[in-house]
């Protein structure tokens, strides 16, 4: 999920086949690592750009400039250092948020699946 997680952020084409590429050749979950790159979708992207552009922005020392916030595609042609620059934080960031949680998620899953299969009376048949 992680590495799904990460590749969301970047905003680029191939998301999803980036994500499982990396995840088959480092063993782990390609389907999960495939999914979590959907994080991003057409109705989030605009909130994780202007995010990145500030990260990027604060990275740099920029402060509150002309470039428009409203618009994010004019955002990103006026400024597109800090973006870039906010990029790649904002995906370790998001990664090292989902691995915890992912794993928990699983944790309580696993154990609730466990505490059903098990018989409630062991001493009869």
């Amino acid at each position: 999920m992680a590495v799904g997680a990460f590749f969301s952020m970047i905003p680029a084409p191939g998301q999803t086949l980036a994500a499982g590429l990396l995840a088959f050749f480092t063993r782990v979950n390609v389907p999960a690592a495939a999914a979590a790159t959907w994080i991003s979708n057409p109705l989030t992207m605009p909130f994780f750009i202007y995010a990145q552009y500030r990260i990027g922005c604060l990275i740099l020392g920029h402060g509150q400039s002309e470039v428009p916030t409203h618009d994010v595609i004019e955002m990103i042609k006026r400024a597109p250092v800090p973006f870039l620059v906010g990029v790649v934080p904002s995906a370790a960031i998001l990664s090292l948020i989902v691995y915890p949680l992912t794993l928990l998620i699983w944790d309580i899953t696993t154990a609730r699946i466990r505490a059903r299969q098990r018989p409630r009376n062991p001493g009869r048949l």
